[in-house]
């Protein structure tokens, strides 16, 4: 990486995505999860073209996980339309970095925008950023506050669904992927009621991740509907929090 030189790295890189069938609401909208799953591909194929491969985590025990994601959707996405996804780095922390992702459809029109923080981990604890990634260009303003949601307890009226994830929503790292808990908390408001809500535009979802979901984890959903739009949390059986979200009808987009 040191060989490279800092003016040839790209900023920012894009790719392509067609809607398949599957990755489909039967409304045939595109799912929340299949959005975040090419936010977080294009992501790595920067980080590729950046000179940080898989092969180069593996060999220093780095990862990246989430943290935060606030996701700006502002128009429907069909099944069979094709994106463009585009992402950059705006800003480093001591051991987090924030992606901006941009995902516009035919003549430019933009449909969602996506900012996801990551924390860099040694699979056990947090660690600090390695000085290799100061060499790669910013396209934002750098320091960032990360993203936070506090919640109330949650009420007794709430719509709850009880879940265990799925062989097929578990990812590499052996836990549920940051995209399914978007899919859980829509059906969790479905479930409540607010159908209208999760395909509304524009619409803004926000999710702090506090722990992984785990293969056999017997998890709660629990959404509720309140003065901004909807809450949501999901945890274990005993109580102990795994995610944080919210979904409301309006929002200013990020920054």
């Amino acid at each position: 990486m040191s060989e490279r030189r800092h003016d040839l790295l790209p900023a920012r890189v894009e790719l392509p995505y067609r809607i398949r069938f599957d990755e489909a609401t039967p409304d045939g909208l595109l799912r929340g999860s299949a959005l975040l799953g090419y936010v977080q591909d294009v992501a790595w194929h920067h980080s590729q073209v950046l000179g940080f491969s898989r092969a180069w985590y593996r060999e220093r025990g780095l990862a990246w996980l989430v943290r935060a994601i606030e996701a700006s959707l502002h128009g429907p996405v069909h099944d069979n339309e094709v994106l463009l996804v585009s992402t950059s780095l705006t800003g480093y922390r001591r051991v987090m970095a924030r992606r901006r992702s941009e995902v516009v459809g035919a003549g430019g029109l933009p449909l969602a925008t996506v900012l996801i923080d990551w924390a860099m981990t040694d699979g056990t604890v947090p660690k600090r950023i390695p000085d290799e990634f100061r060499q790669v260009p910013l396209e934002g303003p750098g320091p960032f506050t990360p993203i936070k949601l506090d919640l109330p307890p949650t009420p007794a009226g709430a719509a709850t669904i009880r879940l265990v994830p799925r062989l097929r929503e578990l990812d590499p790292m052996g836990h549920a992927n940051n995209g399914v808990y978007l899919d859980w908390l829509d059906e969790a408001v479905v479930a409540g009621g607010g159908t209208d809500a999760v395909v509304s535009f524009p619409r803004r979802y926000r999710l702090e991740y506090l722990r992984p979901a785990g293969p056999g984890a017997a998890l709660v959903s629990a959404a509720w509907r309140d003065e901004a739009g909807w809450a949501y949390r999901l945890a274990a059986e005993d109580g102990a929090e795994l995610l944080r979200g919210r979904l409301d009808p309006v929002g200013p987009e990020p920054t």
